[in-house]
């Protein structure tokens, strides 16, 4: 299977990371060089975005960083199509992951024949002082088994674009939503409205902890303040209480695809 690696051309220490692992485990991969957002001007910022549906959607103007990220998964969408692939990974240089993911993808015919792309990292927040992690909310109306491994459907945002399984149709279904740009990569790639999109519990790649820190597309920074153990489980529960009755409803069913 065909892997697509995301890297900004100066980010040496990264690109050597996730290469080395990449060869550890015999992956087929590409570098992609990613869009380095910072040196958008204002001009050609306007020229790629959307900006009433950005408010509209989004409340805010994206940052440069998310608005880099999204430009560099939109060149991995491109090639999947050039190259005419069924399917591909796509990671960003910051992932980790090990031989689990690879036994994974072996049962690609199990996933479900509506899938056009499946989340393999993926949360609803991470703490990056301590790692405290708070799971993507998911329907329970929804599962599939493969090996110790759940396909759920989410019904609210599964954070985090470093890495997942995409179909061809998934990318075409993405590029459509990338013409002009209205919403964070991450944002699209949760969103059923978007494309037949699920997520896998628990996941099998993660952002590596020597990069937690420089990680963020966000320009401002103040999230990462620290928060005491009990404000983080609070939110926790919030989240579980918030989303308990929504897991609980009927889905609507995707549109049948195969890859």
């Amino acid at each position: 299977m065909k892997v697509f690696v995301i890297n900004l051309a100066q980010a040496e220490e990264r690109r050597n990371y996730i290469s080395n692992l990449c060869q550890k485990y015999e992956l087929d991969y590409e570098i992609i060089q990613a869009v380095e957002g910072k040196a958008i001007s204002k001009q050609e910022y306007l020229n790629i975005v959307d900006y009433d549906k950005m408010i509209q959607f989004h409340k805010r103007e994206l940052g440069l960083g998310e608005l880099g990220c999204s430009l560099s998964h939109k060149k991995c969408y491109e090639k999947i199509l050039e190259e005419n692939l069924k399917y591909a990974v796509i990671l960003e240089d910051d992932a980790y992951f090990d031989e689990n993911l690879l036994e994974f993808l072996q049962y690609l015919n199990e996933f479900p024949k509506d899938l056009e792309l499946l989340l393999l990292g993926h949360q609803r927040q991470v703490y990056n002082d301590d790692g405290f992690r708070i799971e993507s909310p998911y329907s329970r109306r929804f599962v599939k088994k493969i090996l110790n491994y759940k396909i759920r459907r989410l019904i609210a945002r599964g954070n985090g674009t470093y890495g997942y399984f995409i179909s061809k149709n998934g990318a075409l279904k993405l590029l459509s939503h990338l013409e002009k740009i209205y919403l964070p990569i991450d944002a699209l790639t949760c969103n059923e409205k978007v494309l037949n999109t699920y997520a896998l519990f628990p996941v099998l790649i993660h952002t590596h902890e020597n990069f937690m820190l420089e990680s963020s597309t966000q320009d401002d920074k103040k999230f990462l303040k620290k928060k005491s153990k009990i404000s983080k489980y609070m939110k926790k529960i919030h989240i579980f209480i918030k989303y308990f009755l929504p897991s609980l409803k009927k889905l609507e069913p995707y549109e049948n695809t195969n890859y």
